[in-house]
Order: C-alpha cells, then sequence, then structure tokens
C-alpha cells in the first residue's frame, strides 16, 4: 500500500474495504450529474476539494512534496485507484470547477498574472460581457462549437484538458495569514523586516506549516501572494522587506547592508555552534586516549582542542561587534525617521501659522469684536433681568428666596435618600455594616454602665474613707482626745492630729479626683475609636 493510500483509508471513512457505494458513486464521472442531479454533483465536488486540499497539505502526492500545489499528474490518478472501484472518471469534472470558482489556479497564471487574485472586473465590464457574449455562445452552442452539458466530451478528453499543476487557493491564503501573523508581532525595527529567500524559509516555515518543510516551489508561491495579492511586501534581488499594506516603499542600499550583516551573523552563529561542537567532540577523544593511555595523541588533540578555543573567542568577538554595528543602525535608522517626522511637523505648523487669521492684527481684531460682543450680550442680559423685576413687582409677585428654596431641596434629597435607603433591600455589605453599628452602641452602653458603676463605688469609698478619717475604726473609739491621742499618734497634740487627718483627708480626695480624670479620657479615647470603626464599617458597606 503506498503512502497515500495509507494516508486515505486512515482519515477518510469513504476509503474503507470493501469500499461502499458511496466511494463507487464519487469515482464514477460526475460531470454527468451536472445537469440531471445538479445537489448530488455539488455534493461530490465539495467531498473531491476537501480531499484533494487534505493531501496537497499533508504532502502526500506521488513524487511531490509540495504543501500549496497541486499537481494533478497521471501518477496522482493512478495512485487515487482503490481496489474493486478502480480510478477517478471524474477528476476533469472536479478541477474544471475548481478552476472556475478560483479555488484552483493554474501554477503559471499565478506566477505570471500582475493581477490579483481578488480582482473582480466593473459591474459595467461583466454587463458587456454578458449581453454581448452570451448569445454568441448560445449560437456557437447550436452548432456544436460551444458549451458543455456533461455529454459533449468524454471525461478522459476533460481530464487530457485540466490536468496539470494548480496553486490551491486556501491553502496559500491560509498560510500567508499565518505569516502575516507572526510578522506583525515581531520588533518593528527595521532589522526584523528584512530577510533573503532562506532566512524567510528558516523563520516562517515552522510557523506556516508545523512539522512540515515548505519546497522552494511553495517559498516561491508563498511570496508571490504576499506580494501581490497582500501586498505586504517588497522583492528586488532576492531581498525580501515587509513594509506597512499597501504602502510603495524601495529597497536601499541600507536594507542591503543590514541584510549582509544579518546573513554574516547567521554564517557566524552556525561556525560558533559547529566549533563548539568540535571541541565537545575533542574533550571526549582526549579523556578516551588518557584513559588508554596514548598520551602522545592525546596531547595532538589538546593542542587542536586550544586552537579551535581560540578561533571560538575570536568568532565570538566578532559577533558581538556586529550585534553592536547593528544595534546602532537600528538606532540611526529610527533618529532619521524621528527627523523626517519634526520637519513634517515644523512645515505644517508654519504653514498654519501663516493663516491670516492667526496674524497679530487680525486677534486683535477678533478679540476685541468678542470682547464689544459679550459686554452688548451682558447688557442685553441686565436689561432683561430688570425688565422681568419690574414686571414681577408690577403684578405683586414677591422674589423668591434662593436660599430658602435650597434649604428646602435639600432637605428633600435627603429625605428621599432616606427613604431609598429603607427601601432598597439590604445586601451583606449592609448587613454587616448595622450589626457593627449595633454592636458598637452596645459596647458604648455597656461601657457608660461601667463607668457610672465605678463612679459610684468610687463615691462610696471615698465617703467611707472620710467616715474612717473622722472616726477610727476601732471596737470601743476612744471617748476622749487624750485617749484618742494615745491610741493613734501617741504623744502628739490633739491639733497636729486634726491636721494629719485633713491632709490625708485632702490627698485622698485629690487621688480620686486625679483617677476620676484619667477614666474620663480613658472612656472618651475608648468611645472615639469605637465610633471610627462604626464609620468604616459604614463606608466600606
Amino acid at each position: 500500500m503506498s503512502d497515500l493510500s495509507s494516508f486515505l483509508s486512515s482519515s477518510w471513512p469513504e476509503y474503507k474495504s470493501p469500499p461502499p457505494p458511496r466511494l463507487q458513486s464519487l469515482y464514477s464521472d460526475i460531470s454527468r450529474q451536472k445537469l440531471s442531479n445538479p445537489d448530488g454533483f455539488r455534493s461530490s465536488i465539495g467531498w473531491w476539494t476537501k480531499t484533494l486540499q487534505a493531501i496537497v497539505k499533508a504532502g502526500k502526492q506521488p513524487q511531490s512534496s509540495d504543501h500549496l500545489v497541486l499537481h494533478a499528474t497521471d501518477q496522482l490518478s493512478e495512485c487515487l485507484r482503490w481496489e474493486k472501484v478502480g480510478r477517478p472518471l471524474g477528476l476533469g469534472a472536479i478541477l474544471e470547477d475548481l478552476t472556475s470558482s478560483s479555488a484552483a489556479i493554474p501554477l503559471v497564471q499565478f506566477l505570471k498574472s500582475s493581477t490579483s487574485i481578488d480582482y473582480t472586473p466593473s459591474l459595467a465590464y461583466r454587463a458587456a460581457t454578458y449581453v454581448l457574449g452570451k448569445p454568441l455562445w448560445w449560437a456557437l452552442s447550436q452548432l456544436s462549437l460551444a458549451g458543455d452539458d456533461g455529454l459533449s466530451i468524454t471525461s478522459e478528453q476533460r481530464w487530457k484538458k485540466f490536468h496539470g499543476d494548480y496553486v490551491i487557493r486556501s491553502l496559500v491564503e491560509e498560510a500567508g495569514d499565518a505569516a502575516i501573523a507572526h510578522q506583525a508581532h515581531k520588533p518593528t525595527a527595521v532589522t526584523e523586516a528584512l530577510y533573503d529567500v532562506e532566512l524567510f524559509k528558516s523563520e516562517f516555515e515552522e510557523i506556516v506549516l508545523p512539522g512540515e518543510t515548505l519546497s522552494d516551489l511553495d517559498i516561491h508561491v508563498l511570496l508571490k501572494y504576499l506580494e501581490r495579492d497582500r501586498r505586504v511586501i517588497v522583492i528586488k534581488k532576492g531581498i525580501i522587506k515587509f513594509v506597512a499594506f499597501d504602502e510603495v516603499e524601495e529597497i536601499s542600499e541600507v536594507d542591503r547592508g543590514i541584510l549582509e550583516m544579518k546573513a554574516t551573523l547567521r554564517r557566524l552563529d552556525n561556525q560558533i555552534d559547529e566549533i563548539e561542537r568540535q571541541i565537545t567532540e575533542r574533550t571526549a577523544k582526549i579523556k578516551d586516549l588518557l584513559y588508554q593511555g596514548s598520551k602522545t595523541l592525546a596531547m595532538s588533540y589538546l593542542r587542536s582542542k586550544k586552537q579551535l578555543e581560540e578561533l571560538l573567542v575570536k568568532r565570538l568577538g566578532s559577533q558581538e561587534t556586529l550585534q553592536t554595528v547593528l544595534l546602532r543602525i537600528e538606532s540611526a535608522v529610527t533618529d532619521v525617521e524621528i527627523m523626517k517626522a519634526y520637519d513634517t511637523s515644523a512645515k505644517t505648523l508654519k504653514k498654519v501659522l501663516q493663516h491670516p487669521l492667526l496674524q497679530v492684527s487680525s486677534i486683535e481684531d477678533t478679540m476685541e469684536q468678542m470682547s464689544d460682543a459679550l459686554a452688548d450680550h451682558r447688557e442685553i442680559e441686565d436689561a432683561i433681568g430688570l425688565a422681568n423685576e419690574d414686571a414681577m413687582a408690577a403684578a405683586g409677585v414677591e422674589p423668591v428666596d434662593e436660599k430658602e428654596l435650597q434649604e428646602e431641596l435639600d432637605a428633600l434629597v435627603q429625605e428621599q435618600k432616606a427613604e431609598d435607603e429603607k427601601k432598597r433591600p439590604k445586601t451583606e455589605k449592609d448587613k454587616t455594616a448595622e450589626q457593627a453599628r449595633r454592636q458598637v452602641e452596645a459596647e458604648s452602653k455597656g461601657e457608660e454602665r461601667r463607668k457610672q458603676q465605678a463612679k459610684a463605688l468610687a463615691e462610696e469609698q471615698q465617703g467611707q474613707e472620710v467616715s474612717t478619717l473622722a472616726s477610727p475604726n476601732e471596737p470601743n473609739p476612744p471617748t476622749s482626745a487624750a485617749s484618742l491621742t494615745s491610741v493613734t499618734q501617741g504623744d502628739v497634740s490633739p491639733d497636729s492630729q486634726s491636721a494629719n487627718w485633713e491632709r490625708h483627708y485632702e490627698t485622698t480626695r485629690a487621688e480620686k479626683a486625679a483617677q476620676a480624670i484619667r477614666d474620663r479620657e480613658a472612656e472618651l479615647r475608648m468611645r472615639d475609636r469605637w465610633d471610627t470603626q462604626g464609620r468604616e464599617a459604614v463606608r466600606e458597606a
């Protein structure tokens, strides 16, 4: 089984064994169905179009590795031969239909034509062709000199008429779109827009057909499509340059110099890779020879390795120098474009400033007229306002207080906001803010109660201390000043003892007052913190 047969049997259910009746119908002379069974004819044409496109794209044509060009030869017809079915008899009719619909374009016509494959004649031209050509075509068909009803020529005659090489339009368009998209994602530097054929192939081959190798003919067809039909490249003497769509740009000597430097860099890269490979091989060889005891031969390989390392250093230096020069060239080209933009901008601005309306005298006159017009308008507005006030006064209408109206409007707005807030369904954030607010209020009330209790307790303790100072806590307090003096202060006199009690009482009161002040300050700080937390929760909601 050939490579094409294996591909068909694995990709298309019609090529099963034994072949279904569907395949026998497809392999028959389908040109006879064009008038008798138009729907069946279009279905067969669609199936063969997909099949031939798949064969070409996969590179399964006999004696050809092209992926964009169909070679409709006797070898292809023979390779399509299937057991118990034979060769396809309708290939000629298929090629005729593909050509008429421009789905397949003869290779010679595609490469030599200067007209885009998307070109369509004007409506007037098509109308004239139809009006003049249709009667002539009908007359010739009556004489059997023109026209085709599917029976006038045989399938073999039609095959001989239409067999040849064809560019598959859908495959070329797909490849062109992929190449343009890849180039669009690259930097806009001039060095990234220049290629030769070899560099173009290595850059876009994997992008256009992943896993496949484009032939020289495929590259030629793709470049022709990009240049003539998509107008995104210019080609001159083997130099390919990507340009903006439909931009007229020539390939300059600077472009040639840049491309030559890129080609030199590519060769340097290849040389560096080869030198590194040879150094690796010699290192491994030296180890093997030393293991075998061949020191003399190992010394020879070591000397060769040193020479290669010296050459590698030189090549790396040359590569770095060329890369630096390329960067400077790219910067200089950008500077030229910037200066061109500056020059154009300066000329444009100068031309605009030469307009008569932008002259100093004209500007002064215009602004003076504008001032006069505004002053007249202001006088008219003032006169209208006075007239309105007089009319309202004559009608007994009191002037409206704007401040009062604004206050009433603000109150209505606040009332409406409050009603909207009540009607609006509460979200999770609203619920969270409400819970936070309630928690802050509860904590504030609890803290207030605790402060009141603490204050009451402090007052009670203060009263107890005062009573203690006034009547010391003893089971049997002394009944005379002498006995009280002997118990509390020993030999201290009653006047001194009274002074001590007064100082102690005042000190206690001062400490209690200071503590009350500190408690109040702590309470205020706590309340401020709770208010801040509540406001933040409401703001987040």
